[in-house]
């Protein structure tokens, strides 16, 4: 197999070792006003068909609003609001033509709720109410579409674009918004559909586990397109708040139990199978970035932990975090699916778990590696370089929450809801 991640060259953290990161303030604003260059260089600019979250224009319209409205970060681009529009406004210019179909109102990252979600805080920034109220409106159509079907042909409960993405985009708006923009009922319905759906293809299968999910055929176990994503966004619910709606015992097990299989699989050096399938047949691809592997897993640990207050979630979780120091560095990029930032973000999530110097540590010396030559230069630029999940804009979001590292969250994959 031909090695997917440079060599970490850094040495890992040693007690005393604390003054050398935590006085890069100044470094890190000015590679973050590097990396805003970047993502408005024409140059860069590549087709953008659909406006997404994921490599299209709404991705980068929430780096923007992200770097407007933090305080740390607001002056380095006094125009971060206007570029915020103006991006945003080009997504949903391209969301008209998707509106018509059902599964595109409940899709997140690839779709248009993840367009509207992020409209709708840009014109609360703005202060635009009739704006924003017809942004919800149109987001808040996903709540019917995710319950006009159990099941398509690729699948419609993971992140990525079903279901479960689409529970995240309430969460957030739910966080960002003044007031429950989503009620609690409604989300809860959402969650009863996910389990049912999950209960079906388990029992059509006779799988291993309480809950199954298949996308595109394949029976995924990662943040993006699999189970681990999924059990996050429930465990996220209503169901397991500090005010919790009532759920089931049985329910609570098949959750549990799905999630526990899944940290059975761990393997030695801390990583996780892709699918099932993996699994069933003893392949391992090698991979360790957020939509599959390790660096996806953590945000599932994190919050099985904090449900359950059970220490072996937090005991795969910190080697979820050594196996990415190690092997962590990808050549594919700076973005979040599958790049440096994606994966820098474990040691923060486990930084404000832990509060260890430590993890911070390791934070920082990711961020150096982007501006290092010995990544800058053989890194493979992304299709689309300027994107939130591929490209700078998901660096740039990195850097604003190592500023803040107590507030630091994986976009859409916060664990530490009230």
């Amino acid at each position: 197999m031909t090695q997917r991640y440079i060599d970490n060259p850094y040495p890992d953290f040693t007690e005393g070792d604390q003054t050398s990161f935590l006085n890069g303030e100044e470094y890190i604003k000015r590679l973050i006003a590097t990396y805003v260059g970047s993502t408005l260089d024409p140059r860069l600019r590549r087709h953008d068909e659909r406006g997404n979250l994921y490599v299209g224009s709404a991705g980068i319209a929430y780096m923007f609003w992200k770097l407007a409205t933090s305080p740390r970060t607001r002056d380095i681009c006094p125009q971060a609001l206007t570029h915020a529009s103006d991006f945003i406004q080009a997504a949903k210019e391209k969301a008209e033509q998707f509106k018509k179909k059902p599964g595109e109102r409940f899709s997140f990252v690839n779709g248009n709720a993840g367009i509207y979600a992020v409209a709708a805080v840009i014109s609360q920034a703005c202060g635009d109410p009739q704006e924003l109220a017809q942004d919800l409106a149109n987001f808040k159509q996903g709540l019917s579409a995710s319950k006009a079907k159990l099941h398509t042909p690729s699948g419609c409960d993971e992140v990525l674009e079903g279901r479960a993405g689409y529970l995240a985009g309430c969460y957030w708006l739910n966080d960002v918004l003044a007031g429950k923009i989503i009620t609690d009922e409604e989300i809860v319905s959402i969650c009863h559909l996910i389990v049912a759906s999950g209960r079906e293809a388990s029992q059509s299968t006779r799988g291993p586990m309480p809950l199954m999910y298949t996308t595109h055929g394949t029976q995924y176990l990662g943040a993006s397109h699999g189970l681990a994503g999924i059990m996050h966004m429930l465990l996220d619910s209503p169901w397991f708040r500090k005010t919790a709606i009532p759920i089931s015992a049985t329910m609570v097990s098949d959750i549990k139990g799905s999630i526990d299989f899944i940290v059975g699989l761990q393997t030695e050096e801390g990583n996780y199978p892709c699918s099932l399938e993996d699994v069933r047949y003893g392949i391992n691809k090698g991979l360790h970035q957020w939509c599959h592997g390790a660096p996806g897993l953590v945000y599932m640990l994190a919050k099985a932990y904090l449900v359950f207050h059970e220490d072996k979630y937090l005991k795969a979780l910190r080697r979820c975090a050594d196996l990415v120091w190690k092997k962590g560095i990808l050549y594919k990029g700076p973005g979040l699916c599958h790049g440096v930032s994606g994966n820098g973000y474990v040691f923060l999530l486990l930084y404000r778990l832990t509060k260890e110097p430590k993890q911070l540590y390791r934070a920082h010396k990711f961020m150096l590696m982007l501006s290092n030559p010995m990544f800058y230069n053989v890194h493979k630029s992304p299709d689309h370089p300027q994107s939130l999940f591929e490209g700078w804009a998901g660096a740039i979001c990195f850097l604003i929450d190592l500023l803040e590292p107590d507030r630091a969250a994986f976009p859409f994959m916060d664990v530490f809801h009230d």
